[in-house]
């Protein structure tokens, strides 16, 4: 039935409100009518209307000409005849023997009788004349005020605000009635949250709690801050409690107090239990603004310290709790000085570099207040996130580190920005007098860190990756995530990159990504590096794969921003055509912008250096690719860090067809190939590729070179120079030889298959109806429109074999024209799960 408000000061156009919906309920048309004696059983929390409709239904029954009375103290129920209506309200508050009295009555199927009670509490005695009285009708249920109850009574004039109200209110009768009265149209247009509205009921509300039992006090208080009632009561107790509450009207029938009763249980919490909850509350609880909103005008030097201690807890698992909790801990009168460097930290962890910097330059620009290793710590990370790997070195030079760790990570910054291994005054190195101690796992971390690093500049290509790796290993499980201007696991997979090892490097980031290396707010960089391992393995569908998962961990910094932009330039040179490589450049030209190169970035602007000059955009990329020459040069030209640059240099000259400008980097292959894997065969194979250009093809050679740049991760390379030994001989079989090289080795979006093998001239035979992958991806190309000749530039074969295709397929599908040729080749690469539409299908590069 329809719910009306409780009996109370009410407004003339509320109450007519409640009769008019009264006067149209089904249950209440019954009684309109003669017939049966009147009976029925209200029930409901309190304020839910038991009253208002106890009276309503008297007042019907007097209209159809019978009488009746209401219980009394003093009332003698033996004297009221049967046919008279006695209508019994808050049955639940009546003695037991007066309860004896009215059953006996609900016993006379003759007698009239109403009775209303609340739906708790469930005395045996109540329960059975509950149930007499159901007998001769279903109970009449109040329960919580409806969205369509509250839209349908144009009366209420809640207009817009219905909604609202209804949430703050969670439906409980009394409160809905409480804010109809007190709702004002015009003061809400400015406060959609209602909260001048809430002001105005919290009286009626903590009044209403300071009436009920001391139990349900504490239950609601309990559920108000966010504790589970479960933990020091037994079930049965809790249920009895839940009822209780719901049948006083502060809880819903989920038992959950209402938004409104939570802000005004919040709003009287000793700051003492505010305290309390801060130390112990789960992060779900303290994300929740209400929950400490009693501190607002709270100075209190106890509270202050818990709030900075939780945040401190907080800082690697929540930084965005942390940061409230700062914020907070600020307003109720901590220094802010004091937590300058927590509330930076916070803000770096979120990837808000600015704020972070913000706050840094404060603390930095103080004499007054001395540096710490972790600040200058956290300067020098800034500046490295936002792509500035000098200035993180000024940062540590401008300020002597503290300790051993600082000292390590001031080296990193240092080599990363191409400057020769710091003094003593940077390196922070331990006093004669200072005592020993016993090996820890970050300090051990953290040396082989830096015998690593200095090893792989001394050309040690042999141990260092190795020794990095091992750092890496333990770094990780020292579950240390102070900030650092790069990773272990960066700096090792970079190395065994270096050496032409991807397998050891994903094995890196792999373990590094597993262990949570540097906390999760560097799993995007960590997943970035994944991306770009998987790239160089071949691995499109993984290195997409992975590039999603890092844009999705958090916001990028600047760095990881470019980076991410660089792969997805990596993707398109490979795997998509010249068009599509141009689009992407262009919309990664503003990102790309951002940062100056480093050490650490030295492999992804090898990879833009190449996509410049194959877009003839070389200018573009000449100053950051000279500053990064400079790096490698002031550091000694070290090859496991330098090699891939000048590898990149070698293929801008050739997509430049500039044969002048390989000569220096050439020379510097040569002199690493002894030793470093990596650089002797990029050294071999630009050997073997200048020749090629002078019109020389030793196909052995040629074949030979390709295939070991195919085993250090340059496949799409050692495609690109058998294919262009192909166009430069003379000789079928050459030809034939080194185009199928170069198919074998040219990276692609699916799986090879065995037709791989097969020579360009031999069209493989398949089932009628299903075309072989090599016609797969000739049919691709036909439907974009390529011609015969650009088919076998985009795949490595000749224009005439791929006119062969054409012509079997043709031949197969059993088309008749070009245009049913065309959409029988549509539905045959629908079929395959493959498609022209696809803009991830590879392209060419020649």
């Amino acid at each position: 039935m329809r719910i009306d408000p409780p009996a109370g000061p009410a407004s003339p156009a509320s109450t007519a409100g409640r009769r008019s919906t009264a006067a149209s309920s089904p249950e209440l048309d019954a009684f309109r009518f003669p017939g049966d004696a009147p009976r029925a059983l209200i029930t409901g929390g309190a304020g839910s209307g038991k009253t208002t409709l106890l009276h309503r239904l008297a007042e019907l029954v007097a209209e159809e000409g019978l009488s009746a009375t209401t219980l009394r103290t003093g009332t003698d129920l033996a004297a009221i005849p049967s046919g008279v209506l006695l209508l019994v309200d808050d049955a639940q508050l009546l003695p037991e023997a007066r309860i004896a009295d009215v059953t006996k009555r609900a016993e006379d199927p003759d007698a009239g009788l109403i009775v209303a009670m609340r739906s708790w509490p469930s005395r045996p005695d109540i329960v059975a004349l509950g149930r007499l009285l159901e007998r001769s009708r279903p109970a009449m249920l109040l329960g919580e005020v409806t969205r369509a109850q509250v839209r349908d009574d144009p009366r209420l004039g809640l207009g817009a605000c219905g909604d609202v109200i209804l949430r703050l209110t969670g439906g409980i009768a009394w409160l809905v009635h409480e804010c109809v009265a007190a709702h004002d149209v015009d003061a809400c247009r400015d406060d959609p949250e209602h909260h001048a509205l809430q002001h105005e009921i919290r009286p009626r509300i903590l009044h209403r709690l300071m009436s009920v039992s001391p139990r349900v006090r504490q239950l609601i208080d309990d559920l108000s801050l966010g504790f589970s009632p479960t933990t020091e009561a037994a079930e049965s107790d809790v249920r009895a409690l839940l009822a209780e509450g719901y049948a006083e009207g502060l809880l819903t029938a989920d038992g959950r107090p209402a938004p409104a009763v939570v802000a005004s249980v919040r709003a009287v919490t000793p700051v003492t239990r505010l305290n309390e909850l801060i130390h112990s509350a789960p992060p779900s609880m303290l994300h929740d603004e209400g929950l400490i909103d009693g501190l607002a005008n709270v100075r209190d030097a106890d509270t202050v310290d818990a709030l900075v201690a939780r945040a401190r807890q907080e800082l690697s698992g929540d930084p965005a709790l942390a940061g409230e909790l700062l914020d907070r801990a600020v307003a109720c009168g901590a220094d802010p000085a004091a937590v300058a460097h927590d509330r930076a930290l916070a803000a770096w962890i979120r990837g808000r570099l600015d704020e972070a910097a913000a706050l840094l330059d404060g603390m930095l620009a103080r004499p007054d207040l001395p540096t710490s290793g972790p600040v200058v710590d956290l300067a020098a990370a800034v500046w490295a996130e936002r792509g500035m790997m000098s200035l993180a070195d000024d940062t540590y030079r401008a300020e002597r580190p503290g300790d051993a760790a600082t000292a390590v990570r001031a080296r990193i910054a240092a080599v990363g920005a191409g400057r020769p291994a710091a003094d003593s005054t940077i390196r922070g190195d331990a006093a004669p007098d200072d005592p020993v101690r016993p090996p820890s796992t970050l300090g051990v971390a953290n040396d082989l860190l830096e015998q690593g690093l200095t090893a792989t500049l001394n050309g040690d290509c042999d141990t260092a990756p190795a020794m990095l790796q091992r750092a890496s290993e333990l770094y990780t499980a020292s579950a240390d995530h102070a900030p650092s201007v790069e990773l272990p696991a960066v700096i090792a997979a970079i190395a065994a990159i270096g050496v032409g090892d991807l397998k050891s490097a994903q094995t890196v980031i792999d373990d590094a990504l597993e262990g949570d290396q540097g906390g999760a707010h560097r799993r995007g960089r960590l997943e970035l590096w994944s991306s770009w391992i998987a790239l160089q393995r071949e691995r499109p569908a993984d290195a997409r794969a992975a590039l999603a998962r890092a844009a999705s961990a958090k916001a990028l910094t600047p760095r990881d921003d470019a980076f991410a932009a660089t792969i997805a330039i990596g993707l398109a040179r490979r795997y998509d055509d010249v068009a599509g490589l141009a689009a992407t450049w262009d919309c990664a030209q503003p990102r790309l912008a951002r940062t100056e190169p480093d050490l650490f970035s030295l492999l992804a602007l090898g990879e833009l250096v190449i996509a410049a000059a194959r877009l003839g955009d070389a200018v573009a990329m000449q100053p950051a690719f000279d500053r990064a020459l400079s790096i490698v040069s002031s550091l000694g030209d070290p090859p496991i860090w330098s090699a891939s640059l000048h590898w990149a240099g070698i293929q801008r000259g050739i997509l430049l067809n500039q044969p002048d400008t390989l000569a220096p980097h050439a020379r510097a292959l040569v002199t690493a190939a002894s030793r470093n894997r990596l650089a002797a065969r990029m050294a071999h194979a630009g050997k073997v590729w200048t020749s090629v250009l002078a019109g020389t093809v030793d196909p052995d050679a040629v074949e030979r070179a390709a295939r070991g740049l195919a085993t250090v991760g340059l496949a799409w390379d050692g495609a690109r120079l058998a294919g262009h030994g192909a166009g430069r001989s003379e000789d079928r079989k050459v030809i034939a030889r080194l185009l199928a090289c170069a198919r074998e080795l040219h990276p692609r979006e699916t799986a090879r298959t065995a037709d791989e093998g097969q020579t360009a001239a031999a069209p493989e035979t398949v089932s009628d109806g299903v075309l072989s992958e090599r016609e797969r991806e000739v049919a691709e190309l036909v439907l974009q429109g390529k011609t015969y000749a650009e088919i076998g530039a985009a795949i490595f074969i000749s224009p005439r074999t791929a006119e062969h295709h054409i012509a079997h397929m043709r031949r197969r599908l059993d088309a008749t024209s070009r245009s049913d040729l065309l959409s029988k080749l549509r539905l045959a690469l629908e079929g395959a799960g493959t498609g022209p539409a696809d803009p991830e299908r590879r392209g060419s590069e020649r």
